[in-house]
């Protein structure tokens, strides 16, 4: 349940309740007092954290190990080389709570969308609704969870996970994620970057705005590069990012002049 005055709405097993097979005999609980308790214990002995995981009763988790509910897991795992940022693939959990090195990186759940509902075609013009545009029919909601490269050494990182409804923790992942294609389009009618709006001949009024031309810049981090240049129209191409056509207008030198 939740709400507010959830502590006074009783707690534990309402009725009759009896718990037998001790050797002293059976222990009936139907009129013990329960109340609730906030929290859990690894999360007060902050099991978490790089300092004080060890105060856990760990255990070794063997291959075969059935998913079990309310249980905590740890493992270390070493930093992947390079600049591109990390993400945990958390996708074979239920739902639950991560930390790394002691870094709370959130919580998880991976509820799977309904197969139904994604339109073909998306719009977001007109009045609002939550059914417009929505994608990922049929998958969860959320797999990869981002861990900055601050948090993390070069080896024996610490992940501690509490999972609340089971999960299979030996398919957790490490992942880099790299842009692989980018995309970009731009009309006469946009404004020109907001940089070139501190010109000194726009704010003498030597040049008009409309004498600026918009711009587009593509650009890869230090040591990254544009390898190649699949789609450039000059015109009025059709389609979306990944799947752009040529349209009725357009200038057929326009792919070897952006690839220039």
């Amino acid at each position: 349940n939740y709400g507010a005055f959830l502590e006074k709405d009783g707690a534990g097993f309402r009725g009759q309740i009896k718990l037998t097979g001790f050797k002293n005999g059976d222990i009936d609980l139907s009129k013990a007092s329960w109340i609730y308790q906030v929290g859990l214990k690894g999360e007060f002995q902050k099991i978490f954290t790089i300092e004080e995981n060890e105060k856990a009763g760990w255990t070794n988790l063997k291959l075969d190990a059935t998913p079990s509910t309310f249980t905590w897991y740890k493992a270390y795992f070493d930093s992947p080389d390079g600049s591109e940022p990390i993400a945990i693939d958390l996708g074979s959990m239920g739902k639950g709570q991560a930390w790394v090195n002691g870094h709370h990186i959130g919580r998880y759940w991976n509820l799977t969308a309904p197969k139904d509902g994604c339109p073909d075609s998306c719009d977001y013009r007109g009045a609002y609704g939550s059914n417009k545009c929505m994608t990922n029919c049929g998958k969860p909601t959320q797999t990869w969870y981002h861990v900055p490269r601050s948090w993390l050494q070069a080896s024996n990182n610490l992940l501690v996970i509490f999972e609340e409804i089971g999960g299979n923790p030996f398919e957790i992942s490490v992942k880099l994620r790299v842009p692989r294609i980018l995309c970009a389009q731009m009309s006469e009618s946009y404004y020109p970057p907001l940089r070139e709006w501190l010109h000194l001949d726009l704010i003498d009024g030597k040049v008009s705005i409309s004498d600026m031309k918009p711009q587009i810049h593509l650009q890869c981090e230090d040591g990254q590069i544009i390898s190649s240049i699949e789609f450039a129209s000059y015109g009025t191409p059709h389609g979306s990012c990944q799947n752009f056509s040529n349209g009725n207008c357009h200038s057929p030198n326009s792919l070897s002049l952006v690839s220039e």
